[in-house]
């Protein structure tokens, strides 16, 4: 018999009344159990930016092993070649670090999805990193080809016997550039069950049935806000973005009551509620993601006992 005590009924209405092409979720509390519901069968799908936090976690393993530090400059690890942009936008090029990149503070102006590692190093930098905030893929993408660089492994592969068999995740996909690099920001596919694994794992602070997978340093740092968000759109269905105007870690969203999570194009979450030991996680094919979000605050949070 399930010992969590909540009723998914008002989250379900919720979703269903409003039209939300929810597919499948997740709830976890620890010590109370697991309960899923599902609207559409189980299958791998892309959970897009929720692979990012993968990334995140392959860099604190790296870094770890002494591969990588959050100084390193990207130009140098990744022997760009200068020239390719504006006198002034090399010189932003060779203050850029990877820590700028887990914290989306490239100096970019506008969303990229690079196809290659040359396009990616060839942009145009119109802001001193570190001091603008901007959600892009370009970023995730240059942390995954410095990884590569520093371990000679693509992220997909150096977190096989790392982070995915250890959590029993079968062998996943991850979509690759045309280059040959794990896209880092995008395209790992997986079941919402997985993403709960990978909740679970976050949960524990890197720990997983009494091994440290990733230190809890690393995922402290990581899930905490380390940059302040800038939203230009503030307000969606009449509601404040919260979640979004809170601030962001190291691939990480932070948001209320003092949870973090993984977010996804068309409602992929992986949300951590450490206060209340407990990880939603939720697989959709919907563009109105917000309200998916709100309806776990709303329906989902009030429930979990403490």
């Amino acid at each position: 018999m399930n010992d969590l005590i909540m009723d998914l009924k008002p989250f379900i209405q919720s979703i269903e009344e409003r039209k939300l092409k929810v597919e499948g979720l997740v709830v976890y509390q620890q010590g109370r159990g697991e309960l899923r519901h599902r609207w559409t069968p189980e299958q791998k799908r892309n959970v897009f930016s929720v692979s990012k936090s993968f990334t995140s976690i392959a860099v604190g393993m790296a870094i770890e092993e002494g591969k990588l530090n959050l100084s390193d400059r990207v130009s140098q690890v990744l022997k760009r070649e200068e020239g390719a942009s504006s006198p002034e936008s090399e010189r932003r090029w060779e203050s850029l670090t990877l820590e700028h990149l887990l914290t989306m503070n490239m100096g970019h102006a506008e969303f990229k999805r690079p196809a290659n590692l040359r396009e990616a190093l060839s942009y145009e930098l119109t802001r001193d990193p570190g001091t603008y905030f901007l959600y892009d893929n370009t970023c995730s993408f240059l942390a995954s080809a410095m990884l590569t660089f520093a371990t000679g492994c693509k992220v997909r592969d150096y977190l096989l016997d790392r982070l995915f068999r250890p959590l029993g995740i079968t062998d996943p996909e991850w979509m690759e550039s045309e280059d040959g690099y794990s896209l880092g920001a995008t395209g790992l596919m997986l079941t919402t069950a997985e993403m709960a694994l990978f909740g679970r794992f976050l949960l524990g602070r890197g720990n997983w049935e009494g091994r440290q997978l990733v230190s809890a340093a690393w995922l402290d740092a990581a899930t905490r806000t380390q940059v302040p968000t800038h939203v230009e759109v503030s307000t969606w269905a009449g509601k404040k973005q919260d979640d979004y105007d809170l601030g962001y870690g190291y691939q990480f969203w932070t948001c209320r009551h003092g949870a973090y999570r993984c977010d996804g194009k068309n409602g992929q979450f992986i949300i951590v509620i450490p206060s209340h030991n407990a990880v939603v996680a939720i697989s959709s094919d919907e563009v109105r993601m917000k309200p998916i979000l709100w309806a776990v605050w709303d329906y989902i949070f009030p429930f979990f006992p403490l």
